[in-house]
Formats: C-alpha cells, sequence, structure tokens
C-alpha cells in the first residue's frame, strides 16, 4: 500500500466524515464481523427521490474498518439507494487501493 494511501486511511480514521447516528433517520443498518468483532451502523435520510441526502454511522473495530465508514459514507452521498446497491465491494476496495 502506497504512502499516500496509507495517509488517507489515517485521516479517514483520526477524522472521520459523517460519524455520528441521525436521530431522525428513514433507514438504518447493522452489520458486524464475527471473525473480528467489528460492528458498523448506518443511518440514512432520504430525500423524496431516494436519495440519500444525510449519512451518518458508528462503530468500533480495526483501522481500516473505521475508516472505510469514513469514505463509504462519502461515496454514498447523494445516490440514490439504487445506485448504491449497485455498488460492489471492488468499488471501496479501489478508493481504498487495497485488496
Amino acid at each position: 500500500m502506497g504512502n499516500l494511501y496509507q495517509q488517507l486511511i489515517l485521516k479517514h480514521y483520526h477524522y472521520p466524515a459523517n460519524r455520528g447516528a441521525l436521530k431522525k433517520h428513514d433507514r438504518h443498518f447493522l452489520g458486524a464481523n464475527p471473525f473480528c468483532g467489528d460492528e458498523l451502523t448506518i443511518d440514512l435520510q432520504l430525500d423524496a427521490k431516494r436519495k440519500i441526502k444525510k449519512i451518518g454511522w458508528e462503530g468500533h473495530g480495526c483501522v481500516i474498518s473505521q475508516a472505510s465508514a469514513s469514505i463509504f459514507s462519502q461515496m454514498v452521498e447523494g445516490k440514490t439507494l439504487g445506485q448504491v446497491q449497485k455498488m460492489t465491494s471492488g468499488d471501496l476496495l479501489k478508493q481504498l487501493n487495497i485488496e
């Protein structure tokens, strides 16, 4: 992993985007990895066209999982639920520059 991407991951870990639960949300998701103990909740506020107008997340886990949540939250802002459902794990991994 290149130094630039290590810096990106550490930046998102120390200064995460969109961290925090939303008091009012239209969708709520919970995910956990039983092998390592990482946990994540995601809250979404949608507009009339089902576009994500606000996202919030909380969780705990390793640096990669927390940075990934931050980066993912930025990736999906303004997208429709349909667009997000078409995304693959590869889309996020490309942003992280890891396999």
